[in-house]
């Protein structure tokens, strides 16, 4: 991801994409969020949670195994 789509929030009150993960938590969408974190694929740098697919991290990064 190029640093033009890094997104600065470092918690969910600065976040305002509503796919990020840490936005639906505040929703308590569990379903959803089961959903994106299964197979995770990338982590996010600022907050550490993981998801499938890099939209739904603020500021994402390949997991290497």
């Amino acid at each position: 991801m190029s640093k033009e789509g890094i997104h600065k929030c470092n918690a969910a009150e600065n976040c305002h994409e509503e796919n990020h993960i840490c936005r639906i938590i505040i929703r308590k969408d569990l379903g959803r969020i089961k959903e994106l974190v299964k197979d995770a694929q990338f982590y996010c740098k600022n907050c550490g949670r993981a998801a499938h697919n890099s939209e739904n991290l603020c500021n994402p990064s390949k997991i290497m195994v």
